[in-house]
């Protein structure tokens, strides 16, 4: 592991351990043997993001984790997350999770979907190792069809069943265009801003007038503007990949995203288990 990395972590374990306590920059950069200029530049680096983002939205995710755990007045919460009043917190969780704290706590919506995870060592060595391109190019694509399997599931569960059965049946989807897989992901229902499931096809591009197999879908994707992403390395590290772009990326690029879905694009590059395997995601934005 990159002796770099290994710093970092240990100041983002010091973080941690302090993150409801009035913490100086400087006593986490201190141990992690830096000055408090070259760890912020690190930090920075490395992440995407700053260290006062970062425990601003490692506060809030463990604020909204306390609003579903418990009934502590949203006030006591909102001083535990740093916050001088109920309504500054408010517009900050607003912010970060599109509800405010009551409208979240009372319809007990998931904290998970645009918390913000404890970064770790791991994934810092992700990020270092260039296994995701933190800065996408953008992409015009015009609309296309897929078909092929889908199901709902929890975020990344179940995947490589519907692979497996995929690939079994993938010949019997005719008038395919290219030799692309696709992986779609959308969530089953449009409004709901946390949902527990999304939506899962594996599939092929498609003529728009193709026939659906039995037991399989048809999938039109509209002409959108995109954020791609290159993802590199075994598939085994795609919860990291997918944990920067819509945990790190997203909040910070300033970006809507549109109301389409994201999708993978797997070409010759793939190898599954392979450190040389490549492939890209593609996350629709309104730019």
């Amino acid at each position: 592991m990159n002796p770099t990395t290994q710093r970092i972590a240990k100041a983002i374990e010091t973080v941690e351990d302090h993150l409801h306590d009035d913490l100086q920059a400087t006593t986490a950069s201190g141990s992690a043997c830096y000055s408090h200029y070259h760890f912020l530049r690190l930090f920075l680096a490395l992440t995407g993001m700053t260290v006062g983002a970062y425990v601003r939205r490692r506060r809030l995710t463990k604020a909204a984790e306390a609003l579903l755990r418990d009934k502590t007045r949203i006030i006591e919460i909102a001083l535990e997350a740093g916050f001088e009043s109920q309504a500054a917190f408010s517009r900050a969780f607003r912010d970060m999770f599109d509800e405010t704290p009551a409208r979240f706590r009372r319809e007990e919506k998931r904290s998970s979907a645009r918390g913000q995870p404890a970064l770790t060592e791991a994934y810092l060595h992700h990020l270092q190792t260039g296994a995701v391109t933190m800065k996408p190019r953008f992409e015009h694509r015009e609309a296309f069809t897929v078909v092929g399997i889908g199901k709902d599931s929890p975020a990344g569960k179940g995947m490589e069943v519907l692979w497996n059965e995929f690939l079994l049946r993938k010949h019997q989807i005719e008038q395919t265009q290219g030799t692309e897989a696709y992986g779609v992901c959308y969530a089953p229902q449009e409004k709901e801003n946390f949902p527990e499931k999304f939506h899962y096809t594996a599939a092929l591009r498609v003529r728009d007038d193709a026939p659906v197999p039995t037991g399989m879908e048809k999938i039109r994707i509209e002409a959108h503007d995109y954020a791609v992403f290159t993802h590199k390395g075994p598939i085994a590290d795609l919860p990291k990949t997918n944990d920067y772009i819509w945990k790190t990326w997203v909040p910070q690029s300033g970006l809507e995203l549109a109301d389409a879905p994201d999708f993978e694009r797997y070409d010759a590059r793939f190898k599954p288990d392979s450190a040389a395997s490549e492939f890209e995601i593609y996350v629709p934005v309104i730019r």
